[in-house]
């Protein structure tokens, strides 16, 4: 399994992920869950696309819970962002969870991301989409340590006992 995690607007990169999905879903053999986007207004893209549904599930807007549960059953998160991210709060909720990210590579994102936690991609390349995820779930062993490094980086960086630290440096700054 892999996880899209994200509203269905332009700027999400869902068309990009969607155009690479064919030739993901046929190299690599996953399924995509899409989490956040309305179903039928994905099954318009789809058709727009020209892309099959084939090993997609339209989940739709998801509990809280049950998105913790998603990411704790996934391989890995792509997020193929055009632009306009403030911060990647979407990486590190699969950080927490012990997920590794492919994720374009833009301002917002580059905060988050590190070289031990996820694979940057270029923006608006479903290419480059296609060869990072799947080189990354063809290598388990590297696919679980970007996992462990991910989990690491939330606990260090992005734990309420880190934030409220901060916080308090700042107030008391």
């Amino acid at each position: 399994r892999i996880v899209f995690a994200g509203r269905h607007e332009q700027r999400k990169g869902l068309h990009v992920l969607l155009r690479a999905w064919p030739e993901l879903h046929r190299r690599t053999g996953a399924r995509l869950r899409l989490i956040g986007a309305d179903p039928l207004a994905v099954r318009l893209l789809l058709t727009r696309l020209r892309v099959p549904d084939e090993g997609i599930d339209l989940l739709g807007f998801l509990s809280q819970d049950d998105f913790t549960a998603e990411l704790l059953a996934a391989k890995a998160l792509v997020a193929p962002s055009l632009g306009g991210e403030s911060f990647g709060m979407v990486l590190t909720r699969a950080f927490a969870c012990a997920v590794p990210v492919v994720a374009s590579d833009i301002e917002g994102y580059r905060d988050v991301m590190t070289p031990e936690t996820s694979v940057p991609v270029p923006p608006d390349d479903p290419g480059a989409l296609v060869e990072a995820v799947a080189a990354l779930l063809a290598d388990e062993p590297r696919r679980v340590a970007l996992g462990a490094a991910a989990r690491q980086l939330a606990i260090d960086e992005y734990s309420w006992d880190d934030i409220a630290r901060r916080l308090l440096g700042v107030y008391e700054s």
